[in-house]
Formats: C-alpha cells, sequence, structure tokens
C-alpha cells in the first residue's frame, strides 16, 4: 500500500488561499517554494497549496492526493496495468523530488511523489 504523503489544493490566487487556511481553519505556513508553492503546518499529511498559473493546469482549482513512492517508473507501470492513464511518462521534478500525474479508472487525477 502507497501512503498517501501530500494533498494539493490548487487555487486561482495564492495570498487569498493563504489568507483563508490561516483565517478560517488556523493553519500556519511551514514553507515557501519560489512564487507559487506554500506548504501549510499539519499534522501528518502534507498540505500544499499552489497557484494557477493562467492557462497552465490544471485549468480549474482542483485538489490532487499525491502517494509516497520508492519507485516511481515500477509504480507507474502498476497504474496503467490496473487500468489507470499515466499523463506523464517520464516524472517530473519538484522541489522535494520527483512526480507523476496519472487518472483512476473514473478520471480522478493523483499522482505518485517520490521523495530525493
Amino acid at each position: 500500500m502507497l501512503p498517501i504523503c501530500v494533498q494539493t489544493i490548487h487555487v486561482r490566487e495564492l495570498a487569498a488561499a493563504v489568507r483563508f487556511y490561516q483565517s478560517a481553519l488556523g493553519y500556519e505556513v511551514k514553507a515557501t517554494y519560489g512564487a507559487c508553492i506554500v506548504q501549510l503546518k499539519t499534522g501528518a499529511t502534507t498540505l500544499i497549496l499552489e497557484e494557477i498559473e493562467p492557462g497552465g493546469e490544471p485549468a480549474v482549482p482542483a485538489t490532487l492526493l499525491s502517494f509516497e513512492t520508492k519507485d516511481i517508473q515500477s509504480d507507474l507501470r502498476k497504474v496503467s496495468e490496473a487500468g489507470g492513464t499515466v499523463l506523464d511518462a517520464s516524472p517530473r521534478r519538484c522541489p522535494v523530488g520527483r512526480f507523476a500525474v496519472f487518472q483512476d479508472p473514473s478520471g480522478v487525477q493523483h499522482s505518485l511523489l517520490q521523495f530525493d
């Protein structure tokens, strides 16, 4: 079983989202990664707010579960063999490692994340 390690919330305006999660839900900023990613202090699972670039992906605000993997290539094959659709055939770099986005058979997007 791959553990859920990151919950990413894609937002239209990062500063407004940070204010909301601080004021309404009591979260504090733990770290920032560039101009468009903020990590909030939580319990066990990492909560990320990531600003959507105009014209970028995803096109609308969304939530993305990231499953921690020790072998991203092997687990991408398993996703495909189980009926999922791998959207990132080659994992992409991120501040903490490499990730790849996939869709489950219902079309819901998630990612596999391999930490450095």
